[in-house]
Protein backbone atom coordinates (compact mmCIF):
# COMPACT_ATOMS: atom_id res chain seq x y z
CA UNK A 1 0.00 0.00 0.00
CA UNK A 2 1.25 3.51 -0.86
CA UNK A 3 1.84 5.67 2.21
CA UNK A 4 -0.21 8.38 0.46
CA UNK A 5 -3.26 6.11 1.05
CA UNK A 6 -2.46 5.50 4.75
CA UNK A 7 -5.16 5.88 7.37
CA UNK A 8 -4.48 6.82 11.00
CA UNK A 9 -4.13 3.15 11.97
CA UNK A 10 -1.70 2.49 9.10
CA UNK A 11 0.56 5.32 10.28
CA UNK A 12 0.47 3.92 13.86
CA UNK A 13 1.50 0.43 12.67
CA UNK A 14 4.25 1.61 10.28
CA UNK A 15 7.68 0.83 11.89
CA UNK A 16 9.44 3.82 10.26
CA UNK A 17 6.70 6.20 11.39
CA UNK A 18 6.91 4.80 14.97
CA UNK A 19 10.71 5.25 14.90
CA UNK A 20 10.30 8.89 13.83
CA UNK A 21 7.67 9.73 16.45
CA UNK A 22 8.99 7.73 19.43
CA UNK A 23 12.78 7.87 18.85
CA UNK A 24 13.15 11.10 16.79
CA UNK A 25 15.25 9.14 14.25
CA UNK A 26 16.95 11.62 11.87
CA UNK A 27 17.06 9.31 8.85
CA UNK A 28 13.36 8.46 8.96
CA UNK A 29 12.64 12.05 9.97
CA UNK A 30 14.02 13.34 6.67
CA UNK A 31 11.72 10.98 4.77
CA UNK A 32 8.58 12.00 6.69
CA UNK A 33 9.34 15.72 6.41
CA UNK A 34 9.57 15.26 2.64
CA UNK A 35 6.33 13.25 2.75
CA UNK A 36 4.56 16.08 4.61
CA UNK A 37 5.64 18.53 1.93
CA UNK A 38 4.28 16.35 -0.85
CA UNK A 39 1.06 15.28 0.91
CA UNK A 40 -0.29 18.16 3.05
CA UNK A 41 -3.71 16.51 3.01
CA UNK A 42 -2.34 13.77 5.36
CA UNK A 43 -1.22 16.22 8.09
CA UNK A 44 -4.43 15.77 10.11
CA UNK A 45 -4.08 11.94 10.09
CA UNK A 46 -0.39 12.17 11.00
CA UNK A 47 -1.09 14.48 13.96
CA UNK A 48 -3.76 12.10 15.28
CA UNK A 49 -1.50 9.04 14.82
CA UNK A 50 1.38 10.80 16.63
CA UNK A 51 -0.92 11.79 19.50
CA UNK A 52 -2.11 8.19 19.99
CA UNK A 53 1.40 6.70 19.71
CA UNK A 54 2.88 8.99 22.35
CA UNK A 55 0.18 8.24 24.92
CA UNK A 56 0.15 4.48 24.25
CA UNK A 57 3.94 4.05 24.38
CA UNK A 58 5.13 6.34 27.15
CA UNK A 59 4.28 6.92 30.78
CA UNK A 60 3.25 10.47 31.59
CA UNK A 61 6.00 12.05 33.67
CA UNK A 62 7.20 15.59 34.12
CA UNK A 63 5.39 18.28 32.13
CA UNK A 64 2.06 17.33 30.56
CA UNK A 65 2.41 16.51 26.88
CA UNK A 66 0.08 19.42 25.94
CA UNK A 67 2.39 21.84 27.69
CA UNK A 68 5.42 20.38 25.91
CA UNK A 69 3.68 20.66 22.57
CA UNK A 70 2.76 24.29 23.25
CA UNK A 71 6.41 25.02 24.10
CA UNK A 72 7.72 23.35 20.94
CA UNK A 73 5.06 25.13 18.88
CA UNK A 74 6.13 28.44 20.36
CA UNK A 75 9.81 27.75 19.71
CA UNK A 76 9.08 26.70 16.12
CA UNK A 77 7.13 29.92 15.52
CA UNK A 78 9.99 32.01 16.91
CA UNK A 79 12.48 30.21 14.63
CA UNK A 80 10.19 30.87 11.65
CA UNK A 81 10.25 34.62 12.35
CA UNK A 82 14.04 34.60 12.75
CA UNK A 83 14.62 32.71 9.49
CA UNK A 84 12.35 35.08 7.49
CA UNK A 85 15.06 37.76 7.81
CA UNK A 86 17.50 35.75 5.68
CA UNK A 87 16.51 34.20 2.33
CA UNK A 88 19.45 31.78 2.52
CA UNK A 89 18.55 30.43 5.96
CA UNK A 90 17.12 26.92 6.33
CA UNK A 91 14.43 25.72 8.73
CA UNK A 92 15.71 22.92 10.98
CA UNK A 93 13.09 20.60 12.46
CA UNK A 94 13.55 20.05 16.17
CA UNK A 95 11.52 16.81 16.28
CA UNK A 96 8.50 15.09 14.71
CA UNK A 97 6.07 17.56 16.30
CA UNK A 98 8.00 20.54 14.94
CA UNK A 99 8.04 19.00 11.46
CA UNK A 100 4.30 18.31 11.52
CA UNK A 101 3.57 21.82 12.75
CA UNK A 102 5.85 23.35 10.10
CA UNK A 103 4.02 21.71 7.20
CA UNK A 104 0.67 22.22 8.88
CA UNK A 105 1.34 25.98 8.97
CA UNK A 106 2.53 26.03 5.35
CA UNK A 107 -0.62 24.23 4.26
CA UNK A 108 -2.76 26.71 6.20
CA UNK A 109 -1.05 29.66 4.43
CA UNK A 110 -2.16 28.22 1.07
CA UNK A 111 -5.77 27.81 2.17
CA UNK A 112 -6.26 31.08 4.06
CA UNK A 113 -5.81 34.69 2.95
CA UNK A 114 -4.77 35.87 6.40
CA UNK A 115 -3.44 34.41 9.57
CA UNK A 116 -5.57 34.15 12.72
CA UNK A 117 -3.12 34.80 15.50
CA UNK A 118 -3.81 32.65 18.58
CA UNK A 119 -0.66 33.39 20.55
CA UNK A 120 0.66 36.94 21.00
CA UNK A 121 3.83 36.10 22.88
CA UNK A 122 6.13 33.09 22.69
CA UNK A 123 9.19 31.75 24.44
CA UNK A 124 12.39 33.38 23.20
CA UNK A 125 15.17 30.93 22.44
CA UNK A 126 18.47 32.08 23.98
CA UNK A 127 20.93 29.63 22.38
CA UNK A 128 23.99 31.39 23.78
CA UNK A 129 22.72 31.35 27.37
CA UNK A 130 21.13 27.88 27.19
CA UNK A 131 17.65 28.79 28.47
CA UNK A 132 14.46 30.47 27.32
CA UNK A 133 11.98 32.88 28.90
CA UNK A 134 8.42 33.71 27.91
CA UNK A 135 5.38 35.46 29.18
CA UNK A 136 1.80 35.22 27.95
CA UNK A 137 0.30 38.60 26.94
CA UNK A 138 -3.03 37.40 25.52
CA UNK A 139 -6.18 37.83 27.69
CA UNK A 140 -7.48 34.64 29.28
CA UNK A 141 -10.65 34.62 27.17
CA UNK A 142 -8.67 34.63 23.90
CA UNK A 143 -6.37 31.70 24.73
CA UNK A 144 -6.75 28.75 22.37
CA UNK A 145 -8.48 25.71 23.79
CA UNK A 146 -6.08 23.10 25.18
CA UNK A 147 -6.43 19.71 23.49
CA UNK A 148 -7.80 16.95 25.70
CA UNK A 149 -5.15 14.33 26.47
CA UNK A 150 -6.50 10.81 25.87
CA UNK A 151 -6.74 8.74 29.02
CA UNK A 152 -4.86 5.44 28.83
CA UNK A 153 -6.53 2.44 30.45
CA UNK A 154 -4.24 -0.31 31.79
CA UNK A 155 -5.47 -3.63 33.17
CA UNK A 156 -3.15 -6.29 34.58
CA UNK A 157 -3.98 -9.70 35.99
CA UNK A 158 -1.72 -10.40 39.00
CA UNK A 159 0.32 -13.63 38.97
CA UNK A 160 -1.91 -16.54 39.92
CA UNK A 161 -5.11 -14.63 39.07
CA UNK A 162 -7.19 -14.60 35.86
CA UNK A 163 -9.32 -11.55 35.05
CA UNK A 164 -12.27 -10.66 32.82
CA UNK A 165 -12.63 -7.12 31.43
CA UNK A 166 -15.54 -5.68 29.46
CA UNK A 167 -14.39 -2.83 27.20
CA UNK A 168 -16.43 0.29 26.36
CA UNK A 169 -17.36 -1.10 22.92
CA UNK A 170 -18.84 -4.26 24.46
CA UNK A 171 -15.85 -6.49 23.65
CA UNK A 172 -14.79 -8.92 26.41
CA UNK A 173 -11.17 -9.70 27.28
CA UNK A 174 -10.17 -12.72 29.38
CA UNK A 175 -6.68 -12.08 30.79
CA UNK A 176 -4.40 -14.94 31.78
CA UNK A 177 -2.27 -14.72 34.92
CA UNK A 178 0.43 -12.04 34.83
CA UNK A 179 -0.85 -10.55 31.55
CA UNK A 180 -1.56 -6.89 30.76
CA UNK A 181 -3.53 -4.85 28.22
CA UNK A 182 -3.49 -1.08 27.57
CA UNK A 183 -5.56 1.11 25.26
CA UNK A 184 -6.98 4.61 24.82
CA UNK A 185 -10.13 4.94 26.92
CA UNK A 186 -13.14 4.79 24.63
CA UNK A 187 -10.81 4.12 21.68
CA UNK A 188 -11.06 6.59 18.76
CA UNK A 189 -13.64 7.29 16.06
CA UNK A 190 -11.78 5.11 13.53
CA UNK A 191 -9.77 2.54 15.49
CA UNK A 192 -9.84 0.17 18.47
CA UNK A 193 -6.13 -0.35 19.17
CA UNK A 194 -5.00 -2.41 22.15
CA UNK A 195 -1.53 -3.62 23.22
CA UNK A 196 -1.04 -6.97 24.94
CA UNK A 197 1.74 -8.39 27.09
CA UNK A 198 1.11 -12.04 27.98
CA UNK A 199 -1.97 -14.03 26.97
CA UNK A 200 -5.63 -13.15 26.48
CA UNK A 201 -8.80 -14.40 24.81
CA UNK A 202 -10.89 -11.80 22.97
CA UNK A 203 -14.61 -11.78 22.22
CA UNK A 204 -14.75 -8.77 19.89
CA UNK A 205 -17.96 -6.77 19.46
CA UNK A 206 -18.79 -6.15 15.80
CA UNK A 207 -18.03 -2.64 14.51
CA UNK A 208 -17.60 -2.27 10.75
CA UNK A 209 -16.32 1.29 11.11
CA UNK A 210 -13.64 0.72 13.76
CA UNK A 211 -11.39 -2.34 13.29
CA UNK A 212 -10.17 -4.04 16.47
CA UNK A 213 -6.36 -4.47 16.51
CA UNK A 214 -4.26 -6.30 19.11
CA UNK A 215 -0.61 -5.20 18.95
CA UNK A 216 2.08 -7.57 20.31
CA UNK A 217 5.48 -6.15 19.33
CA UNK A 218 5.86 -6.34 15.55
CA UNK A 219 2.87 -8.71 15.22
CA UNK A 220 -0.65 -7.27 14.98
CA UNK A 221 -3.99 -9.08 14.78
CA UNK A 222 -6.93 -7.25 13.18
CA UNK A 223 -10.59 -8.19 13.50
CA UNK A 224 -14.05 -6.66 13.05
CA UNK A 225 -16.15 -9.10 15.12
CA UNK A 226 -14.67 -12.41 16.18
CA UNK A 227 -13.21 -14.59 18.96
CA UNK A 228 -9.52 -15.45 19.14
CA UNK A 229 -6.66 -16.18 21.53
CA UNK A 230 -3.30 -14.35 21.52
CA UNK A 231 -0.24 -15.47 23.50
CA UNK A 232 2.82 -13.21 23.67
CA UNK A 233 5.20 -13.95 26.53
CA UNK A 234 8.85 -12.72 26.68
CA UNK A 235 11.23 -15.09 24.89
CA UNK A 236 8.42 -16.95 23.13
CA UNK A 237 6.83 -16.66 19.68
CA UNK A 238 3.55 -14.79 19.34
CA UNK A 239 0.72 -17.29 18.92
CA UNK A 240 -2.66 -16.34 17.39
CA UNK A 241 -5.52 -18.91 17.37
CA UNK A 242 -8.88 -18.10 15.74
CA UNK A 243 -12.05 -19.64 17.20
CA UNK A 244 -14.79 -17.68 15.40
CA UNK A 245 -15.00 -15.12 12.60
CA UNK A 246 -11.97 -13.93 10.65
CA UNK A 247 -8.76 -12.07 11.49
CA UNK A 248 -5.82 -10.63 9.60
CA UNK A 249 -2.39 -11.24 11.19
CA UNK A 250 0.38 -8.84 10.13
CA UNK A 251 4.12 -8.77 10.72
CA UNK A 252 4.74 -5.01 10.48
CA UNK A 253 8.51 -5.38 10.47
CA UNK A 254 8.64 -7.87 7.59
CA UNK A 255 5.60 -6.45 5.73
CA UNK A 256 3.82 -9.83 5.80
CA UNK A 257 0.17 -10.68 6.41
CA UNK A 258 -1.99 -13.80 6.62
CA UNK A 259 -5.76 -14.21 6.89
CA UNK A 260 -7.06 -16.83 9.33
CA UNK A 261 -10.29 -18.81 9.32
CA UNK A 262 -11.81 -20.62 12.34
CA UNK A 263 -9.58 -23.48 13.53
CA UNK A 264 -6.43 -21.93 12.06
CA UNK A 265 -3.52 -20.43 13.97
CA UNK A 266 -0.12 -18.80 13.51
CA UNK A 267 3.02 -18.84 15.64
CA UNK A 268 5.33 -16.02 14.54
CA UNK A 269 8.14 -13.67 15.50
CA UNK A 270 9.38 -10.39 14.03
CA UNK A 271 12.33 -12.23 12.39
CA UNK A 272 10.15 -14.63 10.36
CA UNK A 273 10.33 -14.41 6.56
CA UNK A 274 6.82 -15.84 6.18
CA UNK A 275 3.62 -16.34 8.16
CA UNK A 276 2.73 -20.04 8.02
CA UNK A 277 -0.72 -20.97 9.34
CA UNK A 278 -1.76 -24.38 10.67
CA UNK A 279 -4.56 -26.11 12.56
CA UNK A 280 -4.45 -25.87 16.36
CA UNK A 281 -5.70 -27.95 19.28
CA UNK A 282 -8.43 -25.79 20.83
CA UNK A 283 -8.51 -27.88 24.02
CA UNK A 284 -4.82 -27.19 24.61
CA UNK A 285 -4.80 -23.54 23.50
CA UNK A 286 -7.88 -22.58 25.53
CA UNK A 287 -7.23 -24.86 28.50
CA UNK A 288 -6.18 -21.92 30.70
CA UNK A 289 -9.75 -20.56 30.52
CA UNK A 290 -11.06 -23.85 31.94
CA UNK A 291 -8.64 -24.03 34.90
CA UNK A 292 -6.67 -26.71 33.07
CA UNK A 293 -2.92 -26.95 32.55
CA UNK A 294 -1.83 -29.07 29.58
CA UNK A 295 1.77 -29.92 28.77
CA UNK A 296 2.21 -31.75 25.48
CA UNK A 297 5.92 -32.52 25.17
CA UNK A 298 6.55 -28.95 26.38
CA UNK A 299 10.18 -27.86 26.93
CA UNK A 300 10.74 -27.68 30.67
CA UNK A 301 11.60 -23.92 30.67
CA UNK A 302 8.23 -23.15 29.01
CA UNK A 303 6.40 -25.44 31.45
CA UNK A 304 8.18 -23.67 34.33
CA UNK A 305 7.10 -20.25 33.05
CA UNK A 306 3.48 -21.43 32.90
CA UNK A 307 3.64 -22.73 36.46
CA UNK A 308 5.12 -19.45 37.70
CA UNK A 309 2.39 -17.36 36.06
CA UNK A 310 -0.40 -19.82 36.98
CA UNK A 311 0.38 -19.95 40.70
CA UNK A 312 2.26 -16.65 41.18
CA UNK A 313 5.46 -18.34 42.37
CA UNK A 314 9.15 -18.34 41.44
CA UNK A 315 10.89 -21.56 40.43
CA UNK A 316 14.54 -21.73 41.51
CA UNK A 317 16.74 -24.44 40.03
CA UNK A 318 19.51 -25.61 42.34
CA UNK A 319 21.37 -27.34 39.51
CA UNK A 320 21.23 -27.28 35.73
CA UNK A 321 18.08 -28.32 33.85
CA UNK A 322 18.76 -31.40 31.66
CA UNK A 323 18.97 -30.52 27.99
CA UNK A 324 16.03 -31.52 25.80
CA UNK A 325 13.87 -32.23 28.84
CA UNK A 326 10.17 -32.18 27.85
CA UNK A 327 7.13 -32.80 30.02
CA UNK A 328 3.58 -33.98 29.32
CA UNK A 329 0.48 -34.06 31.47
CA UNK A 330 -3.04 -32.70 31.94
CA UNK A 331 -3.98 -31.13 35.28
CA UNK A 332 -7.56 -29.96 35.88
CA UNK A 333 -7.85 -27.43 38.72
CA UNK A 334 -4.96 -29.09 40.56
CA UNK A 335 -2.80 -27.61 43.31
CA UNK A 336 0.85 -26.70 42.73
CA UNK A 337 1.87 -29.50 45.09
CA UNK A 338 0.00 -32.13 43.06
CA UNK A 339 1.34 -30.89 39.73
CA UNK A 340 4.94 -30.86 40.93
CA UNK A 341 4.50 -34.32 42.39
CA UNK A 342 3.18 -35.64 39.08
CA UNK A 343 5.97 -34.05 37.01
CA UNK A 344 8.74 -35.05 39.41
CA UNK A 345 8.32 -38.78 38.69
CA UNK A 346 8.90 -38.53 34.94
CA UNK A 347 11.38 -35.64 35.07
CA UNK A 348 13.37 -37.05 38.00
CA UNK A 349 13.60 -34.06 40.31
CA UNK A 350 12.93 -33.29 43.96
CA UNK A 351 11.30 -30.07 45.14
CA UNK A 352 10.39 -28.00 48.17
CA UNK A 353 7.83 -25.19 48.41
CA UNK A 354 8.70 -22.29 50.72
CA UNK A 355 6.07 -19.58 50.47
CA UNK A 356 6.24 -18.06 46.97
CA UNK A 357 9.52 -19.82 46.11
CA UNK A 358 9.83 -23.35 44.75
CA UNK A 359 13.26 -25.01 44.86
CA UNK A 360 13.90 -27.76 42.32
CA UNK A 361 16.88 -30.10 42.13
CA UNK A 362 17.32 -32.66 39.37
CA UNK A 363 18.59 -36.15 40.12
CA UNK A 364 21.38 -36.29 37.54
Amino acid sequence: MSKADYSVEDFILDPDFRSWILQNDRQTGAYWEDFLGKHPEKISDIKQARHLLIHLSKKKTGLPSTAKEEIWTAISEQLDRQTQSSSAAKVVSLDSWSAIQQYNQENARKKQAAWRWKVAAVFFLLAGLGYFLGKTLMPEAEKPAVAVVPEIEVFQAPPGVKSTITLEDGSIVFLNSGSKISYTKGFTDTLRLLTLEGEAYFEVAHDSIRPFIVQTGAISTRALGTEFNVSSFPGERVSVSLVKGEVLVRNEQAALEQRLLPGEGIAASSEDKELAKSQFNSEEVLSWMNKTLIFDKSPFPIASRKLEAWFGVELIFQNSVPKDLHVSGKFIDESLENILKGLSYSSRFSYSIEGKKVYIQFNL
